[in-house]
């Protein structure tokens, strides 16, 4: 083992320490059941009951597809092991920050394998951990993160054409099992599939296995899904309930304003609602708020439009309350974030005149992953899954800047007899 690929690895396992010990998990004195979360009570009913229903905690409303199914699954197994009990939000706790932890370590690995170097991802994830996020164990979030950068480096591979069928069918499934945690990757799993199966030169039967093999892993849930409401649901049937919370009369583009302006009613917090549900059944429920959300953006297009650009902006430059470019004094966080988000486009540029497969990649995610948020109203939770496409990137800049002032100083003050390559140098 040489010497630089000893001091990868002892600044991964350094990184994956790090981000452990900084989102260790702590006790808590509550249990999972009826805490306000709806991922939490489907994993409930499913433990308690065998099926997944009753997401909201004021009252039973029957069989649910409100969420994907596989982190209520998960939960259910922990209760299932562990009881009712807070041991339960503990493992949650614990193994929502392995899962950071092992993400974060994998960025240098990543950012190196795209072409960016490994520097680069240690930036990235030293920068992601001086932001402090909040670590949301309560939601599939962790996981989805680490799948998608996962699917990033596996579809790089099969575009590259050095692949083996054995290795695009596993990538295949990781799709399959992405949708399950969350469906909102839909569309970048498209544009991807577009890409192998129409742009490049990959074995039909490896084509074959990318559209057929998702489809597959998901259909159980699908067909359950039909039998039980009577029409197709696309893995989840919620997006009518939270486009009605984002888009009428007194509406703000943030989840947590209009919450504690009281802007809207959630059958998971109003006893009324969760009763409309019960009667109308979930399916039926959902129909009529995206109804109502569609006629009042009919009605309203410009308050719409507003809605759209501070939703926009709140995604990719977090804030919670309205404030983006005022010159307030910021957290430190919040200026990196504003920062890292531009720079990020450089470093894509930067990327697209070296590896325009990697670049590409990256852009797939970045445009096609976020604008259903950009409808809804703001919550942070929804950026964490991308946060690697805007940190990588810019992290890719700023190593490239440092390399050149490195190299600047050496040919101003002279080089030594024996010159040291750089500490970016060591470690690309």
């Amino acid at each position: 083992m040489n010497r630089n690929l000893r001091l990868r690895i002892l600044l991964t396992a350094l990184v994956f320490v790090v981000a452990f010990y900084r989102y260790r998990p702590l006790p808590t004195p509550y249990a999972p059941c009826n805490i306000g979360y709806e991922s939490l009570n489907l994993g409930c009913s499913l433990a308690n009951t065998g099926t997944l229903s009753n997401p909201f905690g004021v009252l039973p409303t029957g069989l649910s597809a409100h969420l994907a199914p596989l982190f209520p699954w998960m939960v259910s197994l922990l209760i299932r092991w562990f009881g009712n009990g807070p041991a339960v939000l503990y493992t949650l706790e614990f193994l929502a920050a392995f899962t950071l932890a092992f993400q974060l370590s994998l960025w240098p690995w990543a950012s190196r394998w795209l072409g960016m170097g490994f520097a680069s991802g240690l930036i990235a994830a030293a920068l992601w951990l001086r932001v402090g996020f909040v670590l949301d164990s309560e939601w599939e979030t962790s996981y989805a993160a680490l799948l998608m950068v996962i699917l990033v480096l596996c579809t790089y591979r099969i575009l590259r054409k050095t692949a083996s069928t054995t290795f695009v069918s596993l990538t295949s499934v990781l799709w399959g099992t992405l949708f399950l945690l969350n469906p909102v990757p839909l569309l970048a799993y498209l544009a991807s599939t577009i890409w192998v199966v129409f742009f490049s030169s990959v074995r039909r039967v490896q084509k074959l296995a990318l559209i057929i093999i998702p489809l597959a892993v998901i259909s159980p849930w699908l067909v359950r899904n039909y039998e039980v409401f009577h029409h197709f649901i696309l893995i989840r049937d919620n997006l009518g309930t939270e486009l009605w919370m984002a888009n009428n009369p007194c509406a703000t583009f943030s989840f947590y304003v209009n919450r504690s302006a009281k802007c809207y009613d959630h059958p998971n917090e109003t006893l009324a609602e969760a009763k409309k549900v019960a009667a109308a059944g979930e399916y039926e429920y959902n129909e009529a708020k995206k109804r109502d959300a569609l006629a009042w953006i009919r009605g309203n297009p410009r308050k719409f439009a507003s809605l759209t650009r501070q939703r926009f902006l709140a995604f990719w430059f977090f804030s919670q309350h309205g404030i983006f470019f005022d010159g307030r004094h910021l957290p430190l966080g919040i200026l990196i974030l504003w920062t890292v988000t531009p720079l990020s486009l450089v470093g894509l540029w930067m990327i697209f005149r070296t590896d325009r497969i990697a670049a590409g990649l990256c852009l797939v995610w970045m445009l096609l992953f976020p604008p259903v948020y950009y409808i809804l109203a703001f919550t942070t939770r929804y950026r964490f899954p991308l946060l690697w496409v805007s940190f990588i990137p810019a992290s890719y800049v700023l190593s490239e800047a440092a390399q050149n002032i490195w190299c600047r100083l050496r040919k101003t003050y002279g080089a030594p007899e024996a010159p040291a390559q750089s500490p970016a140098k060591l470690i690309v």
